[in-house]
């Protein structure tokens, strides 16, 4: 599962490093913030689109370079190249250029490499396989909030070649050495699909899921301002905060693989959500630097539960709403993409209500965490509505 997670690896040390990046090197280009914007905000449409249309082609089509691999093999050393271009471009025109299409091909590889584990794994190995390979995602966010940054304080552009050449890297092991199911899908049933992808269980799942990308965009979102403007911190101090909150989750990832053998996904879902809101709700109050980082490290550790048993609950569920007689590979990358597609859904709707809460309360960025309180309570009530078959029963 290592080489697996590495194209995890490879896909958000691109995503962290444009989060913490891009804005800054574009605006050394232009003044505008419409513009920027803009640009930014491709990552998210291109989101949108390509997550549900790459699962469903990874789901129908095979070629003679496989059916999962061969959007890793393509999307990440590209990607990797689309950075190092646009960090060192000096034209506007161009650098728009490479920035959009290195959201492109970034967008291309999450819901097929996010599909090709249950190919390959074991019902009764995924909470284990999720852990791992949300722990290798994990790491990709880690190194990209604050060693690339503070590689970058000392070697500037290099620290962008050493982004791409980890890109590369690791996107080729796991699209050279993973195996994968060679067997060619049967075609999905369209009415099958209807009756049971839009039934109950998948979209109070598919909804919780929504609720919390919502809850922690809404943070993500304005965290740095919060950290600079309300607890009159630095943005080291802002990447310093992103980095314990992520550090923690890389150090639970396989503990709550372990653990979802062993007790009620749902159950467990259903704890971290609510301890992650009321986390939020706690955060309306820090006043403290100090505090925010303690708060930021426990945080982690439920997010990172949330991560681990719901990427591999999704597999179960799909499962459960199928009959019988219908074969669960066929249908992992449309389940991955439409998950992909609540994470963009939340992206794109956080900041802008995030922003909504600070403007009723006159500009205090501590109103964002309201939102966070909001989203986990109704990601909550959905959860607790999902009807969960035993692991024998569902077996």
């Amino acid at each position: 599962m290592t080489r697996l997670g590495m194209g995890g690896l490879a896909r958000n040390i691109g995503y962290g490093t444009n989060k913490v990046f891009a804005a800054d090197l574009l605006s050394r280009l232009t003044p505008s913030q419409a513009l920027i914007g803009l640009v930014l905000g491709m990552e998210g449409l291109f989101g949108l689109v390509l997550n549900p249309l790459t699962g469903w082609i990874s789901d129908r089509y095979v070629t003679r370079f496989g059916r999962r691999r061969v959007f890793i093999l393509v999307s990440t050393p590209i990607a990797g190249i689309l950075w190092i271009l646009f960090s060192g471009q000096r034209s506007l025109h161009l650098a728009i250029l490479f920035l959009v299409s290195f959201y492109f091909f970034q967008q291309i590889a999450p819901t097929p490499l996010q599909a090709w584990m249950p190919d390959i794994v074991q019902k009764r190995d995924w909470g284990r396989a999720s852990g791992v390979i949300n722990l290798w995602w994990q790491v990709g966010n880690l190194l990209a909030f604050l060693p690339i940054p503070l590689l970058w304080k000392t070697i500037h552009g290099g620290a962008f070649w050493v982004v791409a050449l980890i890109m590369i890297g690791a996107g080729l092991v796991t699209g050279l050495t993973v195996r994968e199911r060679r067997t060619p899908p049967g075609g999905q049933n369209p009415r099958l699909m209807r009756t049971n992808w839009l039934s109950a269980d998948l979209v109070k799942y598919f909804i919780a899921q929504l609720m919390w990308w919502l809850a922690f965009e809404a943070m993500a979102s304005f965290f740095t301002l919060f950290m600079i403007h309300t607890l009159h911190g630095t943005l080291i101090d802002s990447a310093l905060g992103m980095t314990f909150f992520t550090l923690s989750a890389v150090l639970v990832s396989v503990l709550f693989g372990r653990l979802y053998e062993r007790f009620s996904a749902k159950n467990t879902l259903i704890v971290c959500l609510a301890a992650f809101g009321a986390i939020g709700l706690t955060g309306t109050v820090i006043r403290s630097i100090p505090f925010a980082f303690a708060l930021l490290f426990v945080a982690g550790i439920f997010w990172g539960g949330i991560q681990v048993v719901g990427y591999a609950w999704g597999s179960e569920l799909l499962g459960q709403s199928l009959p019988k007689y219908a074969d669960p590979t066929e249908y992992y990358g449309l389940l991955y993409g439409v998950g992909n597609l609540t994470q963009a859904g939340g992206l794109l709707v956080a900041a802008p209500v995030a922003g909504f809460m600070i403007g009723l309360q006159h500009g205090s960025y501590s109103a964002m965490f309201w939102v966070n309180v909001m989203a986990s309570i109704i990601g909550v009530i959905s959860l607790v509505l999902v009807r969960e078959k035993s692991r024998i029963q569902n077996a």
